[in-house]
């Protein structure tokens, strides 16, 4: 499915943060925030109320990526 590429560095800056080495959780949170307070400035969207109407993406973008990557490494076997 081809997203707008704004909405991409949003979805995979919120994978990102959700699935790192708690090392990195710092760093990528901060990139997280930074796209959102990008986006709230052109939609004029409160931070809760932008998670909330990207939240049904960001799930089905989750849901591909742990496919693609199950499918990865199925053909490593």
């Amino acid at each position: 499915m081809a997203r707008h590429p704004d909405l991409e560095r949003i979805l995979q800056a919120w994978y990102d943060r959700e699935t790192c080495e708690p090392s990195e959780k710092k760093k990528l949170r901060h990139e997280f925030d930074r796209l959102l307070d990008q986006t709230r400035a052109a939609t004029h969207l409160t931070r809760d109320e932008l998670i909330l109407v990207l939240r049904d993406r960001y799930w089905a973008f989750r849901k591909a990526k742990e496919k693609e990557l199950a499918a990865r490494v199925s053909r490593l076997k």
